[in-house]
């Protein structure tokens, strides 16, 4: 299934790198059968109509796509690398994942949030990996995000940080997950959380959870804690 992104969804027309996708790469003419999505649910069957450089389809059939039962949000403190953080969301979003909030926490230099996180950019990359793993809604991302002002508007029922304290044992976010239930894991920079960090996320529900026995770099971690909230939600 040929699979494309257009978030207006009354628009009938591929944007210019999607135009070129179709008929330089795919090698698609008029006539073929493409499937378009708005990345919010909505997933039309189309005919393709090419003329010159411009795409455009005609409507078949359109139908909505249920979300999940259950979701998965990740707030992260960005990596120092633009490259990670973009690994990290493309590969999230293909295994599953509702909302990615890049955060601004204690250690992290706020200074550069901007220069290492580019929404523009991350959009269009999870967009991309949207299309590849077959699937019809785009991550919501956001970008500087106060860590104490995330903390405290989670409302998933189940909220989970990433942080095990030196010589403890906490269990691993698999055996954290409820089935069918919403599910935020907090993902710290390099360096960790704060001990203020900690205290505050323990105050407003949190749960320290383990994302194995070795020490993960930020990207790592992330990509690890939302594939294996994803196996647990449907493998319970």
């Amino acid at each position: 299934m040929h699979l494309f992104y257009q978030p207006a969804s009354n628009l009938y027309e591929l944007d210019e790198e999607e135009a070129r996708h179709s008929s330089k790469v795919l090698r698609l003419n008029s006539g073929d059968i493409i499937y378009v999505t708005n990345g919010q649910g909505t997933l039309q069957k189309c005919v393709l109509n090419i003329q010159g450089k411009k795409a455009g389809y005609e409507v078949l059939e359109s139908q909505t796509i249920p979300r999940r039962t259950f979701s998965v949000n990740l707030a992260i403190a960005p990596t120092r690398k633009a490259e990670r953080n973009e690994w990290m969301v493309e590969k999230m979003t293909e295994i599953g994942v509702e909302r990615i909030d890049f955060m601004v926490t204690e250690h992290t230099n706020a200074d550069t949030i901007n220069r290492v996180v580019n929404l523009t950019r991350l959009n269009r990359i999870a967009a991309a990996a949207m299309k590849q793993s077959q699937q019809h809604y785009l991550p919501v991302i956001t970008i500087g995000n106060k860590y104490e002002t995330l903390v405290k508007g989670v409302t998933d029922p189940e909220k989970l940080i990433a942080y095990v304290p030196d010589h403890n044992k906490v269990e691993h976010v698999f055996s954290k997950v409820k089935k069918g239930l919403g599910t935020t894991l907090l993902i710290g920079p390099e360096g960790d959380f704060s001990e203020r960090e900690v205290s505050l996320a323990l105050d407003h529900g949190f749960s320290t959870v383990s994302l194995g026995p070795t020490r993960l770099r930020t990207e790592t971690a992330a990509v690890a804690g939302c594939h294996a909230i994803n196996l647990a939600q449907n493998i319970l």
